[in-house]
């Protein structure tokens, strides 16, 4: 063999940098017609039996044929004195794709769009006629070019032509030798009938890679597949189906940390993430027969990609239901909250009116609502008969907003349910008017048909008031919440769930309404029955406690909110409840409110690291211009400005100013972000430019909320009490003539 130091023709070889049983691959270093790095495979010597050099000739083949920015190029091609061939390829210095992924805690998002990418260098080889047959993490090299990771697809020693053969040597099989790595080998490929292998194949191992890639452990263990030979290797390929990778997961015990670790997520939401229907995609890949597998690698990717957009699979479960679902998930604002809404429209109605209440009435009831969302909402947006024109859920709510009045004329209750689900969707949706108006007919109708006292009334009028609280109408939701907690424990109970859930709510109402007592006697009352009644880990139990957080947190008792919300987040993690799924408002509200107490703390750091991911997650599951979204921008800008970082929360509240005023309808919380930075112009002395952005703030809202909303007149007090403060006495007037008499003299 060629010694590291030797030459061969224009080729110096520095150092051996691969070696299989037939071939060795040095690093050599090209000296022209250009210099560069270069990585050179040779046969060895004795290697020269009619099958291997066929073999060898194949690769270099195949390699040639190939020009893909995923797959290593051949350079040149040339033999030895010894007339022992070698060619030579591109040099790609990076680890396999497994290694690349762990080293650097890509996330499931990332692993997947890298898979992608080595998805279509494979398409690409089958489109040129080659089947690679060894895929596999050494054979996907990584390496970084301007700062995005790139993988390329190397080793096409065991590449055979879909049709004819790469070379002018014929390629055999010895008899009794596995060709390909049994870990990532098909089940036909193993059988060793080489005539009967097509892409499928292929298909196959980049399933393994993929389940590789997700759960960092094979389907078949190597041991398993390697001892007791070639027929046990054979048979456990042939008829053992592996394990899903959610069941694979909980099997590593200790190990399954790491792996969540690794791709820069905790371990519960890990396993939920692989229990859903990711799973799905490499267990289609891996089916025993070729015609349950997915077609092509283009078929793969496809699915890959539709995951990553929240589209249908092919390898999903089929029927309507699942479609609509994944409808209604391809607009990400709505990915926890009204997707699953819309869903108890169709599914819930029906287990609870027609298998639970066993009524005619409650049975036309279900097959009205069933008939309106298939005709008159789905059935007008079809987006796979609309030239595949895309479909998000606010158009879905539109839809049904439009027909719903003419629809039910003669069906009042059934309109009031509709009503009422499109009032919760719109007001997770952060459309707080619309929430409104169908809530408030909802409401109307339950009271004239089923009476104040109806469970489903009382229900009506707590999302009502709750509505009203988020509208910063204070002294509305009090009074609607304070009529829902009386009717709730006069026709349910003081221990039933709807009747805690009213008390926490009216709790962190008053709160807000800053009669901190009142508030904390609700708030721990609501917390106390709810985790003796419904448990310590119900979400209205956790919901209790960080409401209660918020409370100590204002009272300046850090300690006790961060123990409140921590708990609370800790025990969301493990919750199966949607409304604490990573994405949902409730939890990014929370998460937010524990980044405020860090910051309140001193520990900004930490303060801003959460804050940041929360901002992150909110922008990408709720929308930019959601509420939460908001809210956590303001929440960075603050914790940037105590950290004397001025431009930085300068940037973060322009930003947010200018999403809020690409919104049609200005909400009360539109407020926040153009008052912060007014407070930040202040803090950095720029006292023009803060009363500039004070007054434009003020004018917007007594234009929509009313020159008389408490909202309206706690601003002008505020502001009033701190220009008086900083000797701006013509500006503190201003602001004091706003005020009435009482609040004058407050």
């Amino acid at each position: 063999m060629e010694r590291p130091g030797s030459r061969l023709d224009r080729y110096e070889l520095e150092r051996v940098i691969g070696e299989g049983a037939v071939g060795v691959v040095y690093l050599a270093h090209q000296q022209r017609p250009v210099k560069r790095q270069v990585a050179l495979k040779i046969l060895k010597p004795g290697m020269d039996s009619k099958a291997i050099v066929g073999r060898f000739e194949a690769e270099r083949q195949a390699l040639a044929l190939l020009d893909h920015p995923n797959i290593a190029h051949v350079h040149d091609a040339g033999i030895t004195e010894d007339r022992r061939p070698y060619f030579v390829m591109e040099y790609v210095e990076g680890p396999p794709i497994t290694e690349y992924c762990d080293q650097h805690r890509f996330t499931m998002r990332e692993r997947l769009e890298l898979f992608a990418q080595v998805c279509q260098a494979v398409h690409h080889a089958h489109q040129k006629g080659i089947i690679h047959r060894d895929i596999k993490p050494s054979n996907i090299l990584v390496f970084e070019q301007d700062g995005q990771a790139v993988p390329k697809v190397i080793d096409f020693g065991l590449a055979k032509a879909v049709r004819g053969t790469l070379s002018e040597q014929t390629l055999v099989t010895e008899q009794g030798q596995l060709l390909g790595t049994p870990e990532y080998m098909s089940p036909e490929q193993a059988e060793m009938a080489n005539s009967d292998v097509d892409i499928r194949s292929d298909v196959y191992s980049l399933g393994v890679l993929l389940y590789v890639l997700l759960t960092g452990v094979l389907p078949f263990e190597s041991k398993s597949l390697r001892e007791g030979g070639i027929s046990n290797a054979r048979g456990i390929l042939r008829d053992q189906e592996p394990r899903t990778p959610s069941k694979c997961l909980t099997s590593l015990g200790q190990k399954a940390r790491e792996v969540a670790l690794a791709r820069r997520t905790d371990l519960t939401t890990l396993r939920k993430l692989l229990r859903r229907e990711l799973q799905l995609i490499p267990l289609k890949a891996m089916r025993k027969e070729r015609e349950e597998r997915y077609q092509s690698v283009l078929e793969l990717v496809g699915d890959v990609t539709n995951y990553l957009h929240g589209a249908p699979l092919i390898a999903g479960p089929p029927g309507a239901a699942y479609r609509i679902k994944k409808l209604l998930r391809r607009n990400r604002t709505l990915v926890t909250s009204v997707a699953a809404i819309l869903v108890v429209l169709v599914a819930g109605i029906i287990a609870t009116t027609t298998f639970a209440l066993k009524a005619r009435e409650s049975r036309d009831e279900a097959a009205a609502v069933v008939g309106f969302l298939e005709q008159d909402v789905f059935g007008t947006l079809d987006p796979w008969s609309d030239a595949g024109r895309e479909v998000g859920v606010e158009e879905l709510l539109q839809a049904a907003t439009g027909s719903i009045e003419a629809k039910f004329a003669d069906q009042p209750l059934v309109e009031a349910r509709v009503r009422k689900t499109l009032g919760l969707a719109f007001h997770r949706l952060g459309r707080l008017e619309e929430a409104e108006h169908h809530l408030q007919r909802a409401l109307d109708i339950f009271q004239d048909k089923r009476g104040e006292t109806d469970p489903t009334t009382l229900e009506t009028l707590f999302e009502l008031g709750s509505v009203y609280f988020f509208q910063q109408r204070i002294d509305k939701a009090e009074m609607v919440l304070s009529e829902a907690l009386e009717g709730s424990k006069h026709t349910l109970g003081d221990h039933h769930q709807l009747t805690l859930k009213t008390m926490c709510m009216l709790g962190t109402v008053i709160m807000n309404a800053l009669r901190y007592e009142e508030a904390e006697a609700l708030l721990v009352e609501a917390l106390n029955r709810t985790r003796e009644i419904l448990g310590p880990e119900h979400q209205d139990t956790l919901f209790c406690m960080c409401c209660l957080a918020i409370w100590h947190r204002d009272q300046k008792e850090l300690d006790e909110a961060e123990a409140l919300l921590t708990n609370a987040l800790e025990e969301m993690d493990h919750g199966l409840h949607r409304m604490w799924a990573p994405g949902s408002a409730h939890r990014l509200y929370f998460k937010t409110y524990l980044a405020k107490v860090y910051m309140d703390q001193g520990r900004c750091e930490e303060a801003e690291k959460l804050a940041r991911e929360t901002w992150h997650v909110a922008s990408q599951v709720l929308g930019r211009g959601h509420r939460e979204t908001i809210n956590t921008m303001i929440t960075l800008a603050r914790i940037c400005e105590a950290q004397n970082r001025y431009d930085d929360a300068e940037e973060l509240l322009l930003e947010a100013i200018a999403i809020r005023n690409e919104e049609p309808a200005v909400s009360p919380d539109w407020r926040w972000p153009r008052y912060a930075l007014g407070y930040l112009y202040i803090h950095c002395d720029r006292e023009e430019e803060a009363q500039q952005v004070f007054l434009e703030g003020m004018n917007i809202h007594r234009r929509s909320l009313g020159e008389d909303h408490w909202l309206v007149l706690w601003t002008a007090r505020d502001l009033a009490r701190l220009w008086d403060r900083r000797g701006k006495q013509q500006w503190a007037d201003r602001y004091q003539a706003m005020l009435p008499e009482t609040g004058q003299s407050k």
